[in-house]
């Protein structure tokens, strides 16, 4: 995967999750996931990310340890919880907040993102 050409991209209004849609058709062979509109609280926004993987036709089930190209879902802390995703590759997590695509170590998100979760696809 090209890590450069994703972080020279800019990503709409939903920066996160158009990026781990744009990795997961261009590079898993089409897997699609649902769009998730941006208007949408916080909390509405985890409840999107799980329902989005649960009914892809691709099988995403929680693991424990990530592999490349599962998807990381991430929260602040309990009271916000997951409301940021980004694509697992590497050794590091690729994501999107607006107006940067950042390619960053586990260690540096868990500082700001207690809260992790990954996503693997069956396919």
């Amino acid at each position: 995967m090209n890590i450069g050409a994703y972080q020279a991209k800019r990503y709409g209004p939903q920066p996160c999750w158009e990026l781990v849609a744009d990795v997961l058709a261009r590079e898993c062979a089409g897997i699609a996931v649902e769009y998730i509109p941006a208007q949408r609280t916080i909390r509405q926004m985890a409840e999107a990310f799980r329902l989005a993987l649960h009914t892809s036709p691709h099988g995403f089930l929680r693991a424990e340890r990530a592999r490349d190209f599962d998807v990381v879902l991430m929260g602040r802390n309990a009271h916000i919880g997951i409301h940021h995703c980004g694509i697992w590759y590497g050794g590091r997590v690729l994501h999107a907040e607006p107006g940067a695509t950042l390619y960053e170590e586990l260690t540096a998100l868990q500082a700001r993102y207690p809260i992790m979760e990954f996503w693997t696809h069956a396919d």
